[in-house]
């Protein structure tokens, strides 16, 4: 077998540059502190490493998702604490005009202050958050959601509501509809309220109490005419008497489980009605009062007649407390889901990260015994280059 020198000498000088390439990625990889450092070196692991890097992306992307839901539900959280509060000063104004006491113009003042409030409300309402958006405006975020609209105010948003992905299964809600906290406020004690007939004459006011077993449908309850002693009745929608009996003034009277408290002098001819209750936006119930407060109490039965509104009004605002506090409740389960979320985040992100540096490092005692066999692997390619130079049939010849 005849073995040329141009084949001896590429076959030492191949051996040289694969010993050097070797000794050149191990030094980079020393120098990286990485085992892999193309996919070639280990494509199995490579592919993992592709996985895993997704994975802290989107954990990283949902990180930044629960800070902003955080911030979002922690600002409307605070929006509503600022509106219960409102509610809770002009409930004291009320209490406070409900007193025989005040004549038309301490009224008046009241009213002033609970105008004042008014005008709070809506700006609560209207808030708005860091970037301009309306909080309360659902996907509507651009557009102003509450606005006095003649003798009422309109909504002028949705009904959206906006969730973030705060994980790979996991959505929370961030943005409410404004109509859902700011209007559906139930009237009266929340089953049932009361209307007056304003052309009533006696001085009478009324309390109404009711409970779930209360029978709900409109009632009328009437001081009939008629000789003898005063009497009360009461008819349901039907037209059927449920009730019947003497009045003897401050009364009792309790029909289908519910229980109403009479208090003062009715006349004959007088009524008034017990009706479902209904939903009514809270600027409604302020403004309202505003006007009751603010119309001239000139008769014992005007004055009668407020005395019954505004201990209805003091109900309307107890509903609409327990709807701002459960509003509040909602968001602050909110919150703390989040925070679980967050943690939970964490501790994926840490999983990843030692997965990824169990697929990446490098063992750095293996890759410097390794590079140490590599320098003596190199060293003995270059030696038998030298040798094999010295084979040439030309230096035989010479």
């Amino acid at each position: 077998m005849r073995i040329s020198s141009e084949q001896l000498f590429s076959q030492g000088i191949d051996a040289i540059l694969v010993q050097q390439a070797k000794l050149n990625e191990t030094q980079e990889q020393l120098a990286s502190g990485y085992r892999i450092l193309t996919p070639s070196d280990d494509p199995s692991a490579s592919t993992q490493l592709i996985k895993l890097s997704a994975l802290i992306a989107s954990n990283n992307q949902y990180d930044r998702n629960i800070v902003f839901a955080q911030n979002q539900i922690g600002l409307a959280e605070s929006k509503l604490k600022s509106a219960g509060d409102i509610i809770q000063r002009v409930r004291e104004l009320v209490v406070q005009a409900n007193s025989a006491v005040h004549d038309n113009s301490s009224r008046g003042a009241i009213a002033k202050e609970i105008e004042n409030n008014l005008s709070a409300m809506l700006d609560v309402a209207n808030s708005k958050d860091g970037s301009g958006e309306y909080i309360f405006s659902g996907f509507n975020a651009t557009t102003k959601p509450f606005v006095k609209d003649g003798d009422g105010y309109q909504y002028k948003g949705d009904q959206g509501e906006r969730f973030l992905q705060v994980s790979e299964d996991i959505q929370v809600q961030v943005r409410d509809s404004g109509t859902e906290i700011f209007q559906k406020i139930r009237e009266g004690d929340g089953r049932l309220k009361l209307v007056t007939d304003p052309s009533n004459q006696g001085n009478f006011f009324v309390n109404l109490e009711s409970n779930v077993d209360s029978i709900v449908e409109n009632y009328v309850v009437s001081f009939p005419e008629g000789p003898g002693l005063q009497r009360y009745e009461v008819k349901n929608e039907l037209g059927e008497v449920v009730a019947s009996d003497v009045f003897s003034g401050n009364n009792e009277i309790s029909f289908n489980e519910i229980n109403l408290t009479i208090t003062g002098t009715p006349v004959a001819g007088d009524q008034f009605e017990v009706q479902p209750a209904g939903y009514r936006d809270v600027f409604s119930t302020l403004q309202n009062l505003v006007d009751q407060l603010d119309e001239p109490i000139d008769t014992k039965p005007r004055q009668a007649a407020l005395t019954t509104y505004l201990g209805q009004a003091l109900n309307e605002m107890d509903e609409a407390l327990d709807k701002f506090l459960g509003a509040r409740g909602v968001m602050g389960n909110r919150l703390q889901q989040l925070d679980v979320r967050a943690n939970e985040n964490i501790d994926a992100k840490i999983r990843y990260e030692r997965s990824i540096s169990e697929l990446k490092d490098l063992d750095y005692a293996e890759a410097v015994s390794r590079l140490n066999m590599q320098m003596t692997g190199l060293q003995a390619a270059q030696q038998s280059y030298v040798k094999v130079q010295g084979l040439s049939l030309f230096n035989f010849l010479r």
